[in-house]
């Protein structure tokens, strides 16, 4: 899990700063080759370079020069292609007349223009602003689950950033170039492939993809085939100027901008489209439409632009810009689908993100503007040396401060803007602080799985606990019958592997497909498992059913709140399960001797303080060692496992017991007279003459107890000095001695 969260987090710092340093060098390309530009924009033609597109008022508007003019010859150097275009541009000065040699209707003329424009800085801000756009989404979608639809849009919208960011414009960088416009051919390619996927599944995969699973691959063998192929055209053509295809590169994008794209548009339109309409709940038809009404004007531009290219017209150069603010739709859609309709479920994610950012900047500047004020005062009050020590304090006291307040405010926050949350929230936290006080692994998993159906509404939970002993999951506790109690599962199961390893919350659907035991023994399939780990060690597994009247998936904050509560838990019960295993038998279920001689003590001493009643009883089981020597020590043990089920039974909830040694067990009654104890030792010795054990073999076995008594009072008038608890086990002893000799099968209660 930490693996995963650590490469997650290198691949976020990887692409933003890949994006960042892209458009660093854009503006930096944008500045520098202003006062070489002609002000037009050149495309790739069949003998050289063609204008595209004309600016208004610019250098070659001004020289005479008209879109579809070919340039074959710039300051004297003979163009190729936009390589060599560059490379004479590259010597280009800023006011000084450049002769151009261009081709006009089957027509060779020279134009004479005079370089120079001012930096174009409303395209450069829109680029910067889209590519931050697409790029938020992307670390959006990276900070989520292992859904493929967020895996697919993290892809998709990394890959527009980077080529937004792309430095296509470069003038005279003959590598820079080549690199940008590879790029931008791959990565077109691989937008076409990952679109059409995602479009598949917004707002969930369709019945006639499931049914045809040949679709999604060749989404991507079409679009990265169509972005391989441009790329190597460019680069045969561009780079090495032997053309290796029966096509130009002039042919390979007209066929990019008339065919490929207006066709992957519809596509894309088309099936939002089908999704929006098909769906019956309204939250999925209103994403699925959210998302399309933002695809719908990228569409109509790109047909357009088709169109009229096939018309032999071409788009005024201000729809570049234009262009631009429709790509800004798309991630603006996505962030709207996301806060109004939960696209993805990870709506909480980017407002609590947003708002924390929003107040934590305001905390930061309120902070420095506060340590700016603070240094200028103690400034202008103390002088000399002492101003130093003045302004170091003013800021370590700030500094001691900004970290409390930052926690501070992030609570208010949740209190404020997310009170679902931070209900759900407190009763986790409460949940969780009220396990510990319940001792006994039964009782807590009893009480967690039953808080858990009522916090979640769920119809069922079921908590199962790993034994490294013997290497398997037990069912603990489990409400609503959601699971057999006998149910057994190895620890070494492809299902509780597979959770395992991924460390977090997972369909139980996901267990069922990889696990026959699982499927068999029939948890709901859309419930949710959750491991409990410590230290990456399985501990135990929370599964919890779907939730009443919710067909819905678990939210990303209730998936998060539920990964904090399982790391909580699974602490909590390994320690209980250690304690209990330092603590009580492994036999009987009883306390060990030194832990049942050590809360004798302890009542002892509360006894003896308050002047209260105590009462001990020595039990034991007569004539076991027959039973041993008879049925064998398998059968003793299990024997000796029941009786002891039968004295704790028989005890309040205020009494001990503990195995004392062998076949005999110490009994400790707080608050209880001789009267009384003998009263529950005879029913105790009551319930045990009248059970018949049945061993392995199917044999009843029939045992009596003999107990001994000593209460406090008597030994306390009998002693020397201070009571103690050698002095009770004694006096209990010789009880139980006088029992044996008495003919066995009875309680004492005096001391001899």
């Amino acid at each position: 899990m930490r693996a995963n969260k650590l490469s997650r987090a290198v691949l976020a710092w990887a692409i933003a700063l890949s994006v960042g340093s892209l458009l660093f060098v854009q503006g930096q390309e944008a500045v520098r080759s202003a006062g070489r530009r002609l002000g037009f924009l050149p495309v790739q033609g069949a003998r050289g370079v063609y204008v595209n597109a004309v600016y208004p008022g610019g250098p070659a508007d001004r020289g005479g020069l008209r879109a579809g003019d070919e340039i074959l010859v710039a300051g004297g150097r003979r163009v190729g292609g936009m390589l060599e275009y560059g490379e004479a541009a590259r010597r280009f000065e800023s006011g000084r007349p450049v002769l151009l040699q261009v081709a006009r209707a089957g027509r060779t003329l020279e134009v004479t223009v005079v370089p120079g424009i001012p930096p174009d800085w409303l395209p450069l801000l829109l680029n910067i602003l889209t590519a931050l756009g697409f790029l938020g989404v992307a670390l959006l979608a990276l900070t989520q689950g292992a859904d493929l639809r967020v895996g697919l849009l993290f892809a998709f919208c990394a890959a527009v950033a980077v080529e937004i960011a792309l430095p296509v414009n470069v003038i005279g960088r003959t590598v820079l170039l080549a690199l940008s416009f590879s790029g931008y051919y791959l990565l077109t390619g691989l937008q076409i492939a990952v679109e059409m996927h995602l479009t598949s599944l917004i707002p969930e995969r369709p019945g006639w993809l499931r049914r045809r699973p040949w679709i999604v691959p060749l989404y991507y063998v079409a679009g990265c085939g169509v972005g391989i192929l441009s790329c190597a055209t460019y680069l045969s053509e561009q780079i090495l100027s032997r053309p290796v295809f029966p096509w130009t590169l002039e042919q390979a994008e007209r066929l990019l901008q008339d065919a490929v794209f207006p066709l992957w548009s519809l596509a894309v339109t088309l099936l939002l489209g089908s999704q929006a309409l098909r769906q019956t709940e309204p939250r999925k038809r209103q994403q699925a439409g959210l998302v399309l009404a933002a695809t719908i004007p990228w569409m109509l531009f790109i047909v357009a632009t088709a169109a009229l290219d096939l018309a032999g017209h071409h788009l005024p150069v201000w729809t570049i810009t234009l262009e631009t603010l429709i790509l800004l739709c798309y991630p603006v859609a996505f962030f709207a689908a996301i806060f109004r309709y939960h696209l993805f479920d990870i709506e909480l994610a980017v407002r609590r993100g947003l708002i924390y950012t929003l107040l934590t900047s305001a905390l930061v500047l309120v902070f420095y503007a506060a340590l700016g004020a603070g240094g200028a005062v103690f400034s202008h009050w103390v002088e000399g040396r002492e101003s130093v020590w003045a302004v170091s304090a003013a800021t370590l006291l700030l500094g001691l401060l900004f970290s409390p307040l930052r926690r501070a405010l992030h609570r208010v926050i949740d209190r404020r803007f997310f009170p679902e949350r931070y209900a759900l929230r407190q009763q986790l936290i409460a949940l969780a602080g009220e396990l510990p006080a319940l001792g006994k692994l039964p009782r807590m998993g009893k009480h967690l799985v039953g808080r858990l159906t009522s916090i979640f509404h769920a119809r069922s939970a079921t908590l199962l606990i790993a034994n490294p002993e013997t290497g398997l999951l037990s069912v603990l506790s489990s409400m609503s019958g959601a699971m057999e109690t006998g149910v057994l599962f190895p620890l070494d199961d492809p299902g509780v592997e597979h959770l395992r390893w991924a460390g977090r919350p997972l369909p139980v659907g996901q267990l069922t497909f990889r696990s026959p035991a699982f499927a068999h023994h029939g948890p709901e399939p859309d419930g949710l498992a959750v491991p409990l780990l410590s230290q990456e060690r399985l501990i135990g597994i929370l599964i919890v059913g779907r939730k009443d009247g919710s067909r819905r998936s678990w939210p990303a904050e209730e998936l998060d709140l539920m990964s904090l509560l399982a790391h909580h838990v699974a602490t909590v019960f390994e320690n209980a399960r250690l304690f209990e295993s330092a603590t009580y038998e492994g036999l009987t279920g009883l306390l060990r001797r030194e832990a049942i001689l050590e809360q004798l003590d302890r009542e002892l001493e509360r006894a003896l303080r308050y002047g209260r009643p105590l009462t001990i009883a020595m039990a034991d089981l007569d004539h076991f060692k027959d039973v041993n020597d008879r049925h064998g020590h398998l059968a003793g043990d299990s024997l000796l496992r029941r009786m002891s089920q039968i004295l704790a039974g028989g005890l309040r909830s205020t009494d001990w017991i503990g195995r004392y040694g062998g076949e005999e067990f110490l009994l400790v009654l707080p608050e209880t007279g001789m009267e009384g104890a003998a009263a529950v030792a005879e029913k105790i010795r009551d319930r045990v003459q009248g059970t018949l054990v049945p061993l392995d073999d199917g044999t009843p076995v029939h045992i009596t107890v003999s107990i001994g008594l000593a209460a406090l009072e008597e030994a306390a008038g009998r002693a020397q000095g201070k009571v103690t608890a050698r002095d009770l086990i004694a006096a209990a002893d010789r009880s139980l001695y006088e029992a044996k000799n008495g003919g066995r099968n009875r309680v004492v209660a005096r001391v001899a």
